[in-house]
């Protein structure tokens, strides 16, 4: 099968296609950047490689064949997009350039973030059995849902570096969903120790303050992060931070902008009702 006929997608034009197959490059399937409203909407833990996209865009537009690098754009550009179809796109159009090794756990956990989990971890699980490198078995850590699996994984890492940021991160939330919340602490600062900007860090103790109802340090660590645009879902919770501690013009006033926008976050239906149900709470206040 020609890559390129699946490049014949209903929302490109015939004349881009035709300059897609004629010049061999992904232009007209990959944006030039993000908009800042798409961007937010995407989970924090692809904020590292979205920062770099555009390098990873030149890149891809500069191989011979789709490669790596188009790979990485393509599923940057499916994740921003929500489109799962951009995700198959990317696969089909590198399959015969990247290894397995190289596209399943990138392909993997994009997936697993458009919510497609069981064919996401799946693909990860093979990832690990072809390759058991560190990165490997943290992507697969960071998709599991079951906690003592995330930490045997984690724990697995930290045997052989045990100062892995990566591992001690998921290392704590093990602990902290299974109630060994004074030990999860413990972990977030041994990482703020070596790293005090580290965003999942920062979050993660916010998050923790937050679930304790201590607004005002969960407010104070959530604004150390050094992340624009901040996503959507830190915004929902600073604004109930606001909201719970008394500032209710800046709570409302930011929860009216946040409002049209969590419908198209990447969470279950349940959980945007519920953060809808926050943000109305907190306008009707």
């Amino acid at each position: 099968m020609d890559p390129y006929k699946v490049l014949k997608y209903p929302h490109m034009t015939e004349k881009s296609i035709s300059l897609v197959e004629k010049e061999n490059k992904l232009v007209f399937i990959v944006d030039r950047r993000f908009k800042k409203e798409e961007i937010v909407l995407a989970p924090i833990d692809w904020a590292g490689l979205l920062s770099n996209y555009s390098w990873f865009r030149r890149k891809a537009l500069k191989e011979t064949k789709p490669g790596y690098y188009s790979l990485i754009a393509i599923v940057l550009t499916g994740i921003v997009k929500q489109d799962k179809h951009l995700i198959d796109i990317a696969v089909e159009l590198t399959k015969e350039t990247v290894s397995k090794k190289d596209y399943l756990p990138v392909v993997g956990s994009a997936l697993s973030t458009l919510g497609l989990e069981d064919e996401g971890i799946a693909m990860l699980r093979e990832a690990v059995k072809l390759d058991p490198a560190h990165s490997t078995l943290l992507l697969l850590a960071a998709e599991v849902k079951d906690l003592e699996q995330k930490e045997e994984l984690s724990k697995k890492v930290l045997s052989e570096n045990p100062q892995d940021i990566d591992a001690i991160r998921h290392l704590a939330y093990a602990k902290y969903f299974k109630g060994e919340l004074e030990e999860a602490g413990r972990l977030i600062d041994r990482i703020l120790e070596a790293d005090a900007d580290n965003v999942f860090a920062l979050e993660f103790k916010g998050n923790i303050s937050f679930d304790k109802k201590d607004y005002k340090d969960a407010l104070k660590q959530y604004h150390r992060i050094q992340l624009k645009p901040m996503p959507i879902l830190l915004q929902v919770r600073i604004c109930y931070c606001f909201h719970s501690l008394g500032m209710n013009r800046k709570a409302k006033k930011m929860a009216k902008k946040l409002k049209s926008k969590v419908a198209s976050l990447h969470e279950s239906r349940q959980e945007v009702k519920i953060i809808n149900k926050y943000l109305s709470d907190i306008m009707n206040a």
